[in-house]
C-alpha cells in the first residue's frame, strides 16, 4: 500500500457520550508538501487490511486560529457583480422615446397629513420614538449583564468557548471562588482508559506547581474542573522534574483495578507510583510511594520520550519505554506471571534519537493470532519508525513501517499513539512548524497509509492519545497559550468527536 494523503472526507455527524465540537484542521502556508515518499526496505508483514481514505490538506482551511467546524461551508461568499449589460433594467422618463404613452395627471394631489404634520416629519418623528425605547431597553439589560459579568472575572484566565451546530463545546461554569486548572508550561501528558470498564478517561498533567495531577472525563463531566477541587488526596507525586514526560496505564490484577503512572525525578530515574483506591467521585487515592523501576541507565535530561504499554496476552505484565543517558531508547519490564523479578532492563534499540519522544502500542488479534507490540521513536536519520515484538513468534524486534521523508519532523518531538482494535493505529507527532501530524498504519501493516494535519501546538509540546468513543484522543498544549492544555478526539475519517480545552 503506497504512502498517500487523504483526498475526501466524511462529514456524517458521529454522536457519543462526548458531544462537543468541531475539530479545526489547519494547514500552514510555510508548511510541508505531504506527498508520497520512498520507504526504506524494511521486513515484510502481512498487507494492509484495509485501502487508504483520500483525504488531502489542501481542504483544510489555513491560518485559522479558532477552533471550529472546518466542515461547513464558505460564510463569506461574495455578492454577486453584475456587468452593464445584465443590470437590472431601469429606464428614466427622459430616455423614453418619442411617442411612447405617459401617463399624465392633472393638478398635483394634496399631500396627506398625519396628526397635523406631513407624512415625512411624521415617520421621523416615530423613528426617533422607537430608537429612544429601544435604547431604554438595552440599557436595562446590558446593566444587568455587565453585572453579572463583573461577578465573574476569574474566568477571563480561559480562552471564551467556540460554538459548534450552536452548542458550547465549554460546559465548566467556574464560579466566582474558583479559577481554571492550569497546567506548567511544558508539562508531560498521560492517558488511559480505565481498566473497570466504565470507559472512563484518565489523564495525568503537571500544575503550575510541579505536582502531577489525575483527572477524568465521562459523560460530558471531568472530576477536576477548577484548582478548589484540587487537594494533597489527588496529588499522585510532587517529585517528578519539571516538564518531566508522563506515561500511563490501567490495568487489573486478580480482583484489584490498577491505575499506575510513570515519570522522571530530579535525577534522572524513572519513576512509579500506583493505586487501587477510587474515592466516590472516581478520583484515585492513596497513591504508593514511588520507587525507580531502573538504576542502571537514568533518563537524559531533555528527553520528551517516555510511554508505557499493559496486556495480560502476549507480554503479560508492563513494558517502559524511555530516552536513556545511554543515548537510546530502553526497554524496562515487568511481568504479571512472576512478580518477584521485579523490573528489568530488557532491549535497547540502536540509531533511536533518546532526546525525542517515545510511544507504544498493544494490539491482539485473536482471530489473526496476532499478537504485537508496536513501538514508535525518532530515528537519527529524523524520521519516525516503528519496531514491532511479535509475541506468536517470539523471534526478536523487527523493523516495522516508517514516515517519509519528505515529512520535516521537529528535533525533540513528542509522540503519542494509539489504535482502535481493529484495521488502524494512530501516530501523532510535531512537524519543524508546529502542526501536529497523524499518520496512520495497519497495526500488522507495513506502511504508513496515510497523514492528516491537525492543530498547532506549542513549541515540543508534550502530547498522549489513547482510543476513546470512536476516535484517536489527543491531548497537547494549545499554542495560544502554553498554561492552556487542550484535548481533540478525531475519528478515522478526520470527524470531530471532541475539541475542547481541559478547564
Amino acid at each position: 500500500m503506497s504512502n498517500t494523503t487523504t483526498q475526501a472526507m466524511d462529514t456524517t455527524a458521529r454522536y457519543s457520550a462526548l458531544e462537543h465540537g468541531g475539530l479545526e484542521v489547519t494547514e500552514r502556508l510555510d508548511g510541508p508538501e505531504v506527498v508520497p515518499g520512498s520507504v526504506a526496505p524494511i521486513i515484510e508483514r502481512r498487507p494492509s487490511l484495509h485501502s487508504p481514505e483520500i483525504a488531502h490538506p489542501e481542504q483544510y482551511q489555513p491560518n485559522k486560529q479558532e477552533h471550529g467546524n472546518y466542515f461547513g461551508g464558505n460564510d463569506e461568499v461574495a455578492a454577486p457583480a453584475y456587468g452593464e449589460d445584465a443590470r437590472p433594467a431601469f429606464m428614466h422618463n427622459d430616455a423614453k422615446e418619442a411617442g411612447m404613452a405617459v401617463h399624465e395627471t392633472g393638478s398635483p394631489r394634496k399631500a396627506r397629513r398625519y396628526c397635523g404634520m406631513s407624512r415625512t416629519v411624521c415617520i421621523i418623528v416615530a423613528v426617533v420614538a422607537m430608537l429612544v425605547v429601544l435604547g431604554a431597553v438595552l440599557g436595562g439589560v446590558l446593566g444587568t449583564l455587565l453585572t453579572k459579568h463583573s461577578g465573574n472575572s476569574s474566568s477571563s484566565a480561559l480562552p471564551e468557548p467556540y460554538t459548534f451546530n450552536g452548542t458550547s463545546s465549554n460546559n465548566t461554569t467556574p464560579t466566582s471562588s474558583s479559577s481554571p486548572l492550569e497546567a506548567m508550561a511544558g508539562t508531560g501528558f498521560a492517558a488511559a482508559v480505565s481498566a473497570d470498564g466504565s470507559g472512563r478517561l484518565l489523564m495525568y498533567y503537571q500544575d503550575a506547581r510541579g505536582r502531577i495531577i489525575e483527572n477524568s472525563y465521562l459523560n460530558g463531566s471531568w472530576t477536576l474542573e477548577t484548582t478548589s477541587l484540587i487537594d494533597e488526596s489527588v496529588v499522585v507525586s510532587s517529585d517528578a522534574t519539571q516538564g518531566s514526560p508522563l506515561a500511563a496505564v490501567s490495568y487489573t490484577v486478580g480482583t484489584l483495578q490498577y491505575r499506575q503512572i510513570f515519570y522522571i525525578d530530579g535525577t534522572g530515574l524513572v519513576k512509579t507510583t500506583n493505586s487501587t483506591t477510587v474515592s466516590a467521585n472516581a478520583v484515585a487515592t492513596s497513591w504508593t510511594t514511588p520507587y525507580a523501576i531502573a538504576t542502571d541507565h537514568a533518563a537524559t535530561s531533555e528527553t520528551a520520550g517516555l510511554a508505557a504499554c499493559s496486556d495480560h496476552i502476549g507480554m503479560n505484565g508492563i513494558r517502559v519505554y524511555y530516552g536513556s543517558i545511554s543515548g537510546y531508547v530502553q526497554e524496562v519490564a515487568y511481568q504479571f506471571n512472576n512478580t518477584a523479578l521485579g523490573w528489568n532492563e530488557l532491549y535497547s534499540f540502536p540509531q533511536s534519537d533518546a532526546n525525542s519522544g517515545v510511544a507504544c502500542v498493544v494490539y491482539d488479534n485473536a482471530a489473526n493470532q496476532d499478537q504485537f507490540v508496536n513501538v514508535y521513536m525518532r530515528n537519527t536519520s529524523g524520521i519516525v519508525v516503528q519496531n514491532y515484538y511479535d509475541f506468536v513468534a517470539n523471534d526478536g524486534w523487527s523493523l516495522g513501517p516508517e514516515t517519509s521523508t519528505n515529512l520535516t519532523i521537529a528535533s525533540g518531538t513528542a509522540l503519542a499513539a494509539c489504535n482502535d482494535d481493529s484495521q488502524s493505529e494512530y501516530i501523532h507527532f510535531q512537524l519543524t512548524n508546529g502542526t501536529i501530524m497523524r499518520g496512520m498504519v495497519d497495526p500488522s501493516g507495513s506502511v504508513f497509509e496515510q497523514y492528516n494535519l491537525l492543530q498547532t501546538a506549542t513549541t515540543n509540546s508534550k502530547l498522549a492519545a489513547t482510543y476513546v468513543d470512536g476516535g484517536a484522543l489527543l491531548m497537547f498544549q494549545n499554542d495560544t497559550d502554553a498554561s492552556t492544555m487542550w484535548l481533540a478526539d478525531t475519528s478515522q475519517r478526520m470527524v470531530s468527536i471532541l475539541n475542547e480545552a481541559i478547564p
